[in-house]
């Protein structure tokens, strides 16, 4: 994207994404851009996990689905021993690879995700089409305490293909000036610049999109905003309502506590080490600032709806005698991990 001359950016490389403005319609497929360590996790249980929805995320290719000719749902396994298996596309629309094959599969068309997760809106951009478009959404975090919790993400995380053993016992300050910490990783995200020096038309191109495409929520008020995008994505339970609730509930708890259990000791504002990741981070630390105001902006764009907005409505397909909402829901598969 760029600023034209008369000072607006138009987004025409997002022209598959709903403008916020724009009416919901049940055609809409909600996209939930996955930023690192800031709550999305829980995100993703939750509409996954509790709200049942097929979802469309790394988890699809497992078991061998990656190699999958045809699309479908599937169910793979990894979860809680006991608990019920998850439903997913058999895509990973987490990877620009995956991103492709999706594509070439007619995902979009397939109708069959009620959720995607990409950190890569402008390549999923071309993954949706006119008629099958996409709805942005996404949760943040104030830009320094992400850092914080990515540098002692990456000193344990074996799994990861970037990960260096010698990181494990740097201190804060080291990773601040190494080479591997972010810099204004959502900045670039947004403007699509993942790389170069940024200037002042990357925050400009950055806000434009979140005004004008995303729904926001922070990490920082997770129960408000969970309850925001069950209003705008019109979700409501069909699966068994108490216990959705109930997984619901234990999740955002979870959320709202993590960084009360996290002992790992901090910088304080105003250190050296909080110095240095606030300069790594300039436009981001803008960009929240705008992003906290606009949360509370958007809170008019559902307020015609009602509150507990999950329960409106509800029904239950595991229940006997089972019940469905009007225009069908097709019930989760019960295979236990």
């Amino acid at each position: 994207p760029k600023v034209e001359r008369d000072g607006k950016v138009r987004l025409s490389e997002l022209s598959n994404f709903k403008d916020i403005t724009e009416p919901w319609d049940p055609s809409d497929v909600p996209i939930f851009l996955h930023i690192p360590k800031a709550g999305g996790s829980t995100v993703k249980d939750i509409i996954g996990t509790c709200h049942r929805f097929v979802m469309a995320s790394e988890k699809g290719v497992l078991d061998g689905h990656g190699d999958d000719a045809d699309i479908s749902i599937v169910y793979p396994g990894g979860g809680p021993a006991g608990q019920d298996r998850s439903p997913f596309v058999n895509v990973d629309t987490t990877t620009l690879h995956g991103i492709v094959r999706a594509r070439d599969m007619d995902f979009a068309d397939s109708g069959l995700a009620d959720i995607v997760v990409t950190p890569f809106i402008f390549e999923v951009n071309d993954l949706m089409t006119p008629t099958a478009k996409g709805r942005l959404f996404t949760v943040f975090r104030h830009p320094i305490e992400r850092a914080i919790s990515m540098f002692y993400y990456i000193q344990i995380a074996t799994w990861e293909v970037t990960y260096d053993p010698e990181v494990e016992f740097w201190t804060i300050e080291q990773y601040a000036k190494s080479s591997k910490v972010e810099n204004n990783w959502l900045t670039r995200q947004l403007s699509n610049q993942p790389a170069g020096d940024l200037t002042d038309t990357n925050l400009i191109i950055a806000k434009n999109v979140i005004r004008q495409k995303f729904m926001v929520g922070l990490v920082s008020n997770i129960e408000a905003t969970i309850d925001r995008l069950e209003k705008f994505f019109r979700w409501t339970y069909h699966v068994n309502p108490p216990n959705q609730e109930i997984c619901r509930q234990a999740l955002i708890a979870r959320g709202a506590n993590s960084n009360v259990q996290n002992a790992k000791p901090k910088p304080e504002p105003g250190s050296e080490e909080w110095k240095m990741l606030e300069w790594q981070n300039k436009y981001d630390l803008e960009l929240y600032a705008y992003i906290e105001e606009l949360f509370d902006e958007q809170e008019q764009i559902v307020s015609n709806l009602p509150d507990e907005f999950r329960n409106i409505d509800a029904t239950c397909c595991k229940c006997g005698p089972a019940t469905y909402p009007p225009g069908g829901f097709d019930c989760p598969i019960s295979m236990p991990n």
